[in-house]
């Protein structure tokens, strides 16, 4: 509930102040995890919280200006976003969603960085005072990434074929920007992603919230009852599911952003993420097969 009071005060700052960029679909992320684990990596880091999808939005909008929309921009971008996030050493791994964004929705203006400063250094703020009334329970260690060169070849082949289904189908929708947050946390923490092993599961939240995001739009408007309504349906599916997956806000939360989206969202999403889930599949098996000697060193 507090995520949705939150996203739909934010979603309405944004159209009272006739700033659009203010809010980020990847924000719904990141406030059911503040709100829910207040001892989690997320809630102790509010500056990083802040600031860090900021950073990875400056990328992303100089690279929508200067480059068309297409594998090189998208590699360029998505590499930038992670060497910020881990000069940074900042646990906000949905900084890379709100870095892709630009690229996805050909966002050019400068409000976007600090515009979102606003949903983000809100959070943080309500984060620390919650913390000065109630102490913070121990937090638990972050799993590490796997190695480097694990993972990278397996995220270049998604990115690459990725790249590839979206010139087939013509909707860059295929390579949402959440799917970079889902899929940088399923191939560098295959034994500690929440929501690795279960492909079914993932599908069907992620396609629900999409549809229910769309629906919502095309029936209530752009309005903060509707995004509010949003983000009640999707924590429902990830309840009815058992499933722990920040990112599928972002889903539900995308077509508040889209000019009229259509009704082939839902089903561009779930190309996208059905390729996803066939390239960690894949790289599971050859891992498998390798005996994990690789990820051990």
């Amino acid at each position: 509930m507090a995520t949705a009071a939150w996203l739909a005060l934010v979603s309405a700052l944004a159209s009272a102040s006739s700033i659009p960029e203010m809010f980020f679909p990847e924000l719904g992320a990141l406030a059911s995890v503040v709100f829910a684990s207040p001892g989690s990596s997320w809630a102790r880091a509010p500056l990083l919280l802040t600031l860090t999808p900021a950073i990875t939005a400056v990328p992303g909008v100089l690279i929508t200006r200067l480059l068309p929309y297409g594998l090189p921009a998208l590699a360029l971008d998505l590499v930038i976003c992670l060497l910020l996030i881990r000069w940074l050493r900042s646990p906000i791994v949905p900084a890379i969603s709100a870095g892709m964004l630009p690229l996805t929705l050909g966002i050019t203006s400068w409000l976007y960085p600090p515009a979102i400063l606003v949903g983000t250094g809100g959070l943080a703020l309500l984060s620390q005072l919650r913390a000065r009334w109630r102490p913070l329970p121990p937090s638990a260690p972050l799993p590490p990434h796997g190695p480097v060169r694990v993972w990278a070849p397996a995220l270049a082949l998604f990115l690459l074929g990725g790249a590839g289904l979206v010139h087939l189908f013509g909707s860059r929708l295929v390579l949402y920007p959440p799917l970079f947050v889902i899929a940088f946390e399923m191939l560098t923490l295959r034994d500690h992603c929440p929501w690795s092993g279960r492909p079914g599961a993932v599908l069907l939240v992620t396609g629900g919230a999409a549809l229910a995001g769309l629906l919502l739009v095309r029936s209530l408007g752009v309005v903060p009852l509707a995004v509010a309504a949003a983000v009640l349906v999707t924590a429902l599916l990830l309840h009815l599911a058992r499933l722990r997956c920040p990112p599928a806000y972002g889903l539900a939360l995308l077509p508040f952003l889209i000019p009229s989206p259509s009704l082939s969202y839902p089903l561009f999403t779930l190309m996208g993420t059905s390729w996803l889930l066939l390239v960690v599949a894949t790289s599971a098996a050859l891992a498998r097969r390798r005996g994990d000697r690789e990820w051990q060193h």
